[in-house]
Formats: structure tokens, sequence, C-alpha cells
């Protein structure tokens, strides 16, 4: 037996589930040219995945999710001090020894100290490093109204420190840097 297409009129085989001449389909009635993928379709599509991803994308990267921790610096709140001494002693017994320490005025610190340091460097009159020290901002500061001392750095060698320098670090990078001249008259072991 044999039907017509009902679109164009070639005769097909009565199996035929589309006409060989203009596509048009039996089973659903509609023909293979009017599938999804045609007449533009398949544009539309294109666009909507791209606008989709792209989406995802911005969301993702506003939000910090392709951001490593060493990169995220600009929301850090930022450590306001104020350097007040530089300090020193001797040892009095044992092998000599000598400690610099340095005290400051914590005017103003994040609400969450978590993840900053204090990196307090000693430097002499050529520039060049005596020595350093690095804690955590919450093992230095504590709520008071008077200067902090922090930064104690011990020496076996005679320093002649000249100027210090009190990093404040978050995530690997110096947000703030605060340096003061040392008065050498406040140092005992230089007197």
């Amino acid at each position: 037996m044999t039907k017509n297409c009902p679109k164009c009129g070639k005769e097909l085989p009565d199996n035929a589930k589309f006409c060989m001449d203009c596509g048009y389909s039996f089973d659903n009635t509609k023909s293979v040219g009017s599938s999804i993928f045609s007449n533009g379709s398949i544009f539309i599509i294109l666009i909507a995945a791209i606008l989709v991803i792209g989406g995802i994308f911005i969301l993702t990267t506003s939000m910090g999710g392709n951001d490593s921790p060493d990169d995220v610096v600009d929301d850090v709140e930022h450590v306001d001090l104020t350097i007040t001494d530089v300090g020193g002693w001797d040892s009095d017994s044992g092998k000599e020894s000598y400690t610099l320490y340095t005290s400051a005025i914590f005017n103003g610190i994040p609400d969450d100290s978590k993840g900053y340091n204090i990196k307090t460097t000693y430097f002499d009159s050529k520039g060049n490093e005596i020595g350093h020290e690095t804690e955590t901002l919450e093992s230095v500061y504590y709520e008071t109204n008077y200067d902090i001392s922090f930064g104690f750095y011990t020496t076996y060698k005679l320093p002649d420190p000249d100027h210090v320098t009190v990093d404040v670090i978050k995530n690997g990078k110096v947000i703030d840097s605060y340096t003061e001249t040392i008065n050498k008259n406040k140092i005992d072991f230089l007197n």
C-alpha cells in the first residue's frame, strides 16, 4: 500500500515516517525542516548558553571564586599606629646579649585582626638590616590607651640601630608601613 504526502502530494510507502521530497513528518505532524535546529533556533540556543555560562563566570569572579588569598588585599582594613619609642637593654648574666623593642600606640585596628602580622625591622645608619621580628597582630595588640611594646629582637652582637620600620602584613602583602628614627639616648647599652 501507499500513501500520499499531505504537504506536497508525493506517493510514499505506507510505512514512511517522513516525505523524502519535502521532509513532512507523519509521526508528529512536523516537518523535518522545522525541527529545533532549523530556522535560526540553534543560534538562539547558542546565545542563551553563552549568556548563562558568562553570567556564572561573572558571578563567581565577583564573589572571589578565582582569587587566590595572596591577591585579595583591596577589602582589607588598615592598622593605624604611632611609633612612640624604641628601647633596648643588655643582659645581666651569662653570655652578653642585646635586646631591641618598639613601642607604639594603636590608633585603630580592624574589627577582625586574624590574618594580620606585624613585622618590626631594625636598621643601622647604612640601611642594613640588623634584625627583625614578626608577630601576629592578635599576639601584639590588646585594648589600652597606652603604648604597647612589641618587636623584641635579641642579638649577641652589639647593634648600632638607626631606624625601625613596622610593616603591617595581610595575606602576604604589606598594607601599612611606619618608619621612625631611633633616639639612641634611650637605649641602655649604647650609653
